[in-house]
């Protein structure tokens, strides 16, 4: 059985839990891409990308794409939400179940890619719905949120120019974050987050190959192309996501470690158990 470090009312127990002082983040690793994100009280609780169902096995039970452990919380669990970010409509990204069951249970501001808003707003009303577009910053309580182009694997726009594949450059108490979404390394993606200096990014390794994009799989930053990326931007803490939950679509994380022994004996990094809690000092 996966390792689950804490789940449902324990988790939620310890994000209420926890306080955060002086320049600190902490954050809580949802499996796959999902990170939930705390600072001070007055900086509030927002998510990205929670795939906190079942849905994609249940819609298509002959999927490849199956859970290799439940979700570590309910979303409806999530009432304290301020926030939610989505960085592309992928099922494990933007879970219809998961976004409407946090909008039933908590007051949360969702910000969507521009092209995908008409996929949520059956379930979430508009008045709680932000399109998410390039270089557009905008805040959640003490979040200061700026969505940048993602290439999952190429960069793709709507008709009328609006990013379908983001990733977020998140600024609050004094800490500098990147979630790049799903995406591979393009010169655009270097520039823009060494520009913004982060001390912690989470990136992908799960990479992609041949035959999983020969079965429509999308690939992603390969562990090596994320430690170099990392070494790249210059990012203090380096996080890996997007590489525990699907069987079929993951990568051996020693490969990365091996790789940031060998390169780079330097680069600060952390692989996380879903469920874990970690708090970054700056």
């Amino acid at each position: 059985m996966a390792a689950i470090y804490k789940s449902n009312q324990e988790l939620i127990n310890e994000v209420s839990q926890t306080k955060i002082y002086g320049e600190s983040i902490s954050f809580w690793n949802l499996g796959q891409a999902g990170i939930l994100l705390k600072g001070t009280e007055e900086d509030g609780l927002i998510c990205i990308d929670p795939y906190l169902s079942g849905s994609i096995e249940e819609r298509d039970p002959e999927t490849e794409f199956k859970r290799a452990f439940p979700p570590v919380v309910a979303p409806e669990m999530l009432q304290d939400l301020d926030g939610v970010l989505v960085t592309h409509g992928h099922d494990d990204h933007l879970d219809l179940f998961s976004i409407k069951e946090i909008a039933r249970a908590s007051d949360s501001l969702f910000a969507i890619p521009a092209p995908l808003i008409s996929l949520v707003q059956e379930h979430v009303e508009n008045k709680y719905i932000l399109a998410a577009k390039d270089g557009e910053s905008f805040t959640i309580k003490g979040f200061k949120i700026t969505p940048i182009p993602a290439a999952h694997t190429e960069y793709e726009k709507d008709s009328v120019g609006n990013h379908a594949f983001l990733g977020y450059l998140i600024e609050v108490n004094g800490i500098r974050l990147f979630h790049s979404g799903d995406t591979v390394v393009t010169p655009e993606l270097i520039e823009k987050v060494k520009m913004f200096k982060p001390h912690v990014a989470f990136l992908p390794i799960n990479g992609g190959d041949y035959f999983r994009t020969a079965r429509g799989i999308v690939g992603n930053m390969s562990s090596r192309e994320a430690a170099d990326f990392s070494a790249a931007v210059g990012v203090d803490l380096m996080v890996p996501i997007h590489y525990d939950l699907f069987p079929n679509n993951r990568d051996n994380p020693a490969h990365f470690v091996d790789y940031l022994f060998h390169q780079y004996p330097n680069q600060k990094f952390h692989m996380m158990v879903p469920g874990e809690r970690f708090i970054y000092h700056k």
